[in-house]
């Protein structure tokens, strides 16, 4: 057998299954499942190896039965394997699966950050997000959500008093936001931008946005009390003013870190 090929490779990426076996067998149920016709061992060999997978025929056979085995197959008479209504829809939930493993994948390739400046674009989406965040949390925040959202204000001005590093506590102002608009779409995209904003920023030992705890709080206040009064348009509008606050501090540190380079 030749090394596994590209599409064996992505299909363990996804985590969807345990062994290689597992994900040959999925790729011999899909070329069943695309043919017109039963399908024998002899044809799966070819056209496995036009996948980029060396099989003989007697390993193909092998995984054949075992599909028999978990009834996602049958033999036609003597013309070869088709799949059983079973194995359909077993084939179209994986698939689906896969699809949406692939997807995930792919956007957290993208969402990726390796340089201090493609925060801003990141800083960008999280505005966007936020800001509809903070209109949902307003309509939709239980008592008990806007207790934890004032207490994460607290420990947000219990940092900058003692003079500690409040990005944690900043980041979980804005985490415990997205969570309390109850839209899980919301807190699971911002939970990987702020994990992409971390890994970049944790690195830096000069950060004008921690140097601005201080300021930061008190918007986190504002917005906190907009949003515990039901004002949505006075929440949107001053996490709107805090995200570009943001996006500025970021295009100041952008620069001063390009002054530096051309010092040095």
């Amino acid at each position: 057998m030749t090394d596994i090929d590209n599409t064996q490779k992505r299909l363990m990426q996804t985590g969807l299954f345990r062994t290689e076996n597992d994900a040959v067998k999925f790729m011999i149920a899909r070329i069943i499942n695309d043919n017109i016709s039963p399908i024998g061992a002899w044809t799966l060999k070819e056209k496995l190896t036009r996948q980029g997978l060396d099989y003989g025929t007697a390993t193909v056979g092998r995984y054949l039965k075992e599909l028999d085995s978990q009834s996602l197959t049958i033999q036609q008479s003597n013309q070869g394997r088709i799949l059983t209504e079973h194995g359909k829809h077993w084939l179209s939930d994986i698939s689906n699966n896969v699809a949406r493993a692939q997807i995930h994948n792919k956007t957290s390739k993208a969402l990726k950050i390796d340089n201090y400046s493609d925060l801003i674009d990141l800083i960008q989406a999280r505005k966007a997000i936020e800001v509809t965040g903070v209109s949902l949390a307003v309509n939709q925040a239980t008592e008990e959500d806007l207790s934890r959202l004032k207490q994460s204000v607290i420990n947000h001005y219990r940092c900058v008093a003692e003079k500690q590093d409040p990005t944690e506590s900043a980041l979980n102002f804005h985490l415990t936001l997205a969570e309390i608009s109850h839209n899980r779409f919301i807190k699971a995209i911002l939970d990987m931008l702020v994990f992409e904003e971390e890994s970049i920023e944790n690195n830096m030992n000069q950060l004008i946005t921690r140097d601005r705890g201080d300021i930061y709080v008190v918007e986190h206040d504002d917005i906190a009390t907009a949003i515990v009064e039901r004002n949505e348009k006075k929440a949107t509008s001053l996490m709107t003013h805090h995200m570009d606050a943001l996006l500025s501090a970021v295009r100041e540190q952008i620069e001063l870190m390009s002054n530096e380079d051309h010092v040095s």
